[in-house]
């Protein structure tokens, strides 16, 4: 039987074995076709069975089309060798075989086991006929269950539940704060341990540093203006070396753009949040001189998009820079018991929404990943009995669009690999378009920066590699789209998805200024 032919790169992902591999795959550069034969490696040569693998995608439809195309590759195969008995006997496994959500796995895992999940004196438990909400459902149960904690919340009012309620309702409704906590309920479900964080978060609040530079906010704001200053720099140098050999835009443009490009230069190295607000304090934008006659010349209006790009940039970033460290700090000690208050109304609606569910026999989404992880791995983070057994019956675990995971689903995976030892992950972290749903591409990053190239990796060593040939588009649409993301795709995008604010000396800006950081950093 003729092999599938492959580039290099791709036989690479193909063959390779021993370890975890992370493989960072580019728009069209055939990874789905690199995974099928990676399956029919192992059953052609290692002697496997199509259903001795745990595949993961994120969506039924995905699922569906992989099996369909597994099934045809199958097919394909046998119809070049009708005598192949092995591949005869995986006509039947390949529609046995775990090629499924995470959602799924978690829900045949929940329901196979739902006898591990009952504690002493648990009034309620999910026995194997628990039913899974819809979303539709879920929101409105969560919604109901809110507005008995609201309640409860409002008759037993302290000094940081009065501030909390008084910033966000000013006395006339809590809508405000009934979205927050739904909000923060929501991208908790994303973390392995949601008690944990918001335990953490609590101490964050009640044992502040004396210094804002020792703070996570100030930590997260300076490295967001290093990265966005060093950025502007460099496109103010890139305007201002368009301007040589023209005199008069140089003297009314050029000068201006490289000045401003040098106090960014100097943003960008401070290390400490009063050298940023110094440095900061000298950035300007003057008025610039349009050279006479050239008001619609095309340069000029591009070198005025450029100037204009970077004020109004600077302008948003310029706000929380204006306030002090000691203003800062201020600030977070005078918000610390609203946002106490805040960490402890999420956690008890949290509760009262887990028990409604539990007398219900229901179960929503992000409790099927969080009951299934408890399943998987102890509370000393160690696997458990059932953990080892559902490690045992895969050969490897492969997870598609890897790019769009979180971190309970990370863990889900962590736990049925073998700490990680045959886990074959594939996708793009460029294609993350699922932050809204609470994926995090930092997860991808975190491991192409830690993993060595295949090649440098030592045998059973996590390792990396590249496909980044693509198939699917002309040259010239690569090279175009190439030049646009070269410059404006960094790390940091992966990681910040909301503009930061002022944090103002009023209680109420101060709620929101946290808000958003929160948001960011959640």
């Amino acid at each position: 039987m003729a092999k599938v032919k492959l580039t290099e790169q791709q036989r690479s992902a193909v063959e390779d074995r021993g370890g975890a591999l992370l493989v960072s795959a580019a728009a069209g550069s055939g990874k789905t076709k690199v995974l099928v034969e990676r399956l029919f490696r192992y059953v052609t040569e290692e002697r496997r069975n199509l259903d001795d693998f745990l595949i993961i995608t994120y969506t039924r439809a995905a699922a569906a089309e992989l099996r369909g195309k597994i099934a045809a590759e199958l097919n394909k195969r046998l119809g070049e060798d009708p005598g192949d008995q092995r591949l005869r006997r995986q006509l039947l496994r390949v529609y046995q075989a775990d090629i499924k959500t995470v959602d799924a796995f978690c829900t045949a895992l929940l329901r196979e086991n739902t006898h591990l999940l009952a504690r002493e004196g648990d009034r309620h438990a999910l026995t194997a006929d628990f039913r899974v909400l819809d979303e539709s459902e879920a929101d409105l149960l969560r919604r109901r269950c809110l507005g008995r904690e609201l309640e409860e919340f409002y008759v037993n009012l302290n000094e940081g539940g009065a501030m909390l309620a008084d910033t966000l309702g000013a006395g006339r409704d809590d809508r405000s704060l009934e979205e927050l906590v739904l909000e923060l309920y929501e991208k908790l479900q994303s973390h392995a341990s949601p008690e944990d964080w918001l335990a953490r978060s609590r101490e964050a609040w009640t044992d502040m540093p004396d210094n804002f530079d020792d703070t996570s906010y100030a930590a997260e704001l300076l490295a967001l203006a290093r990265c966005r200053s060093a950025h502007w720099a460099a496109l103010l140098r890139s305007g201002a070396d368009r301007t040589a050999g023209d005199e008069a835009l140089e003297r009314g443009y050029g000068q201006k753009f490289r000045t401003a490009a040098a106090c960014f230069d100097i943003l960008a190295r401070a290390e400490t949040w009063e050298a940023a607000r110094a440095a900061g304090g000298a950035v300007e934008f003057p008025r610039l001189t349009t050279p006479k006659g050239r008001k619609d010349d095309p340069d000029v209006a591009a070198l005025k998009q450029i100037w204009e790009t970077c004020k109004e940039g600077w302008k948003k970033l310029g706000e929380p820079l204006a306030v002090s460290g000691e203003e800062a700090m201020e600030d977070l000690r005078a918000v610390a018991p609203a946002m106490a208050a805040l960490l402890d109304l999420t956690e008890r609606f949290s509760q009262r929404y887990q028990q409604e569910k539990l007398r219900m026999n229901a179960a929503d989404f992000s409790d099927q990943e969080h009951l299934a992880l408890g399943l998987l791995v102890g509370p000393d983070g160690e696997p458990t009995e059932l953990g080892r057994q559902v490690a045992g019956r895969y050969a490897e675990i492969l997870v598609d669009e890897y790019q769009d995971t979180n971190e309970v689903q990370n863990a889900i995976f962590q736990a049925v690999s073998r700490e990680g030892k045959n886990l074959f992950t594939v996708g793009d972290v460029k294609q993350s378009i699922y932050r809204f749903r609470l994926a995090d591409p930092t997860i991808f990053l975190d491991k192409y920066s830690r993993y060595k190239f295949r090649g440098q990796a030592a045998d059973g060593e996590p390792r990396k590699l590249l496909l980044s040939k693509n198939f699917r588009s002309r040259q010239e649409v690569l090279d175009g789209a190439n030049f646009v993301f070269s410059n404006i795709l960094s790390t940091q995008m992966g990681k910040w998805n909301t503009a930061m604010t002022n944090p103002s000396t009023s209680g109420r800006s101060t709620i929101r200024s946290q808000r958003a950081v929160r948001r960011s950093s959640i």
